[in-house]
């Protein structure tokens, strides 16, 4: 990790271990600006009126404990650096908040630990930074869906709902995340609703169930997920009240237009349940990433749609490409956003998960009615053409022909363009890694229907 001078508070009331933090820290060259301080009021003061990147504490100081600082010093991580080696005190100190406790023990050699355990404290800051700006960002996305949207555990605890959703229960999102969804709403237990959400859970097949809320009918499509399952709810008061006053219509001609408005109906919210169910899981994968992964994925399929037509393929084929290019890359949503982001190379563990994603992706889609022959395309478009790929190592012709398609126009896309690590490849450097992958990584026949088109 690279730290550019780091803001330091010390407090600590013993000039000696002041100065012997102090030194070893200057002596080290680490960038590392100290700010050094010998009473608990003093300390208080400086975190109230400066931004520090860390605090080293002591535990006791005349005029009270470090233990005092914790909430003043929240959003700083703090490392006690004490003589007070109680166990208790340590469990204390990290139950409030505090990210490390060091002994003032020489035998242990403490200061040599120390850099180290700095440098822990701040990738941990930082990791939890971004996973708080992460979240923050997909919370923002999410409230602009007006629709209600619930997320729980597989303890059936809520742990994330939107705006809409809160709207719609007026309850607050405080008064229902962090909660059991029984204790807020014990009339649920037992109804079709909660029964659904079991089976959900237990079988993973995705559930449509309708209920009632207060006077409210809600309509909601249920998906089981890797930390529970997700619900979407829909109200469909409105067409409640029609299709009962439907019923109620009188024989004849209003009888005969009533039940034709029936089927119309039913037939229409089949099709846009199909629909929804596309949309939650574009939505879903998409809002989980930023604004690079929609943007490529839409460039992917403007390629490979290209492609598609050199070749004359179809239309039902163009429209299953159009869709798995779209949805290529929806599998990194099961897989963590620090590997996805990390900008140096991965474990063989943390490449094996990267690896994951066509196969969660494949899943995914598959419990889409409308895409279900989408999925085998998502699976397979990091296979290559000469069996070298994953995740089943599939050759040739074995590999549909939309992925192979979708390999070549994902490759030539990312060549093209910058990325974090390196500047887009001039054209004929493009072209030079596209003939040296043709046959191997890349089919042959796709390679040179991508050169026409460029």
């Amino acid at each position: 990790m690279e730290l550019d001078k780091l803001r330091i508070l010390l407090l600590d009331d013993d000039e000696v271990d002041r100065m012997a933090i102090s030194r070893y820290i200057q002596k080290e060259d680490l960038p590392y600006e100290v700010e050094m301080v010998t009473s608990i009021s003093e300390a208080r003061q400086k975190l109230r009126d400066n931004e520090y990147d860390l605090a080293l504490l002591d535990y006791l100081l005349p005029d009270g404990k470090g233990l005092d600082l914790l909430k003043t010093a929240k959003g700083v991580p703090v490392i006690f650096v004490t003589g007070s080696g109680d166990e208790n005190i340590a469990v204390q100190a990290l139950r409030g908040g505090a990210y490390d406790y060091l002994i003032k023990d020489p035998e242990r050699n403490y200061l040599i630990v120390l850099p180290a355990t700095i440098n822990n404290v701040m990738e941990r800051k930082k990791a939890e930074s971004a996973l708080k700006e992460s979240e923050i960002k997909h919370r923002v996305l999410l409230n602009c869906i007006k629709t209600p949207i619930l997320a729980l555990k597989e303890d059936i605890t809520i742990f994330y709902c939107n705006d809409t959703y809160a709207e719609f229960v007026k309850l607050s999102i405080e008064q229902l995340e962090g909660r059991k969804l029984i204790e807020v709403f014990p009339r649920i237990n037992g109804s079709e609703t909660y029964k659904a959400y079991l089976d959900v859970l237990q079988t993973g097949k995705t559930m449509v169930v309708e209920g009632k809320y207060e006077n409210r009918y809600l309509s909601s499509s249920i998906y089981r997920t890797p930390w529970g399952i997700l619900a979407v709810a829909e109200d469909i008061t409105e067409r409640k009240a029609a299709q009962e006053a439907l019923v109620k219509a009188n024989e004849g001609l209003e009888r005969r237009v009533a039940e034709r408005t029936v089927e119309l109906a039913r037939a229409n919210d089949e099709l846009q349940r199909s629909y929804n169910d596309t949309i939650i899981a574009i939505t879903a994968a998409m809002d989980a990433k930023d604004s690079y992964t929609r943007g490529h994925s839409e460039r992917v399929r403007d390629i490979a749609m290209c492609i598609g037509d050199k070749l004359g393929l179809p239309a039902e084929s163009l429209k299953k490409l159009s869709y798995a290019a779209l949805l290529h890359d929806i599998g990194k949503i099961g897989v963590s956003d620090l590997l996805l982001t990390k900008k140096g190379g991965l474990t063989k563990e943390e490449y094996e998960e990267v690896k994951m994603h066509p196969v969660i992706g494949g899943r995914l889609v598959g419990e889409i009615e409308l895409l279900k022959d989408v999925a085998p395309i998502i699976s397979a478009h990091h296979e290559h053409f000469d069996g070298s790929g994953y995740p089943k190592g599939l050759r040739g012709q074995e590999i549909p022909i939309e992925a192979r398609i979708i390999g070549v126009a994902d490759a030539y896309e990312s060549m093209i363009s910058d990325r974090p690590y390196r500047k887009a490849y001039e054209m004929k450097e493009v072209i030079k890694r596209l003939d040296q992958a043709s046959g191997t990584q890349l089919d042959p026949l796709m390679v040179e229907k991508l050169k026409e088109t460029i």
